[in-house]
């Protein structure tokens, strides 16, 4: 399961909702996939993976408990199209 949620707590259009509450409830939500997926995993004898796409510009990522995160995941793919410079 690859989960991309773009703007975790606002960002994006101007219109879209902020809610910083939002941080935290990403993390439950991966803890909880995470969990039914390991029990589905026990039952069949296999490992599902979890991972994200993540924003890569840091005033987005701190949108994101990244350590909590990554111990529920099994990889994170960066968007690095936030990332830009004059080189």
């Amino acid at each position: 399961v690859d989960i991309d949620w773009e703007f975790p707590v606002g960002g994006g259009l101007d219109g879209n909702v902020t809610r910083p509450e939002d941080r935290q409830n990403y993390t439950l939500l991966m803890t909880e996939l995470r969990d039914q997926l390991d029990l589905r995993g026990a039952a069949d004898d296999r490992h599902y993976l979890l991972t994200i796409a993540a924003p890569a510009g840091p005033g987005i990522m701190a949108n994101l408990e990244i350590a909590e995160l990554a111990a529920q995941l099994d990889w994170i793919n960066l968007m690095t199209y936030d990332l830009y410079g004059a080189w």
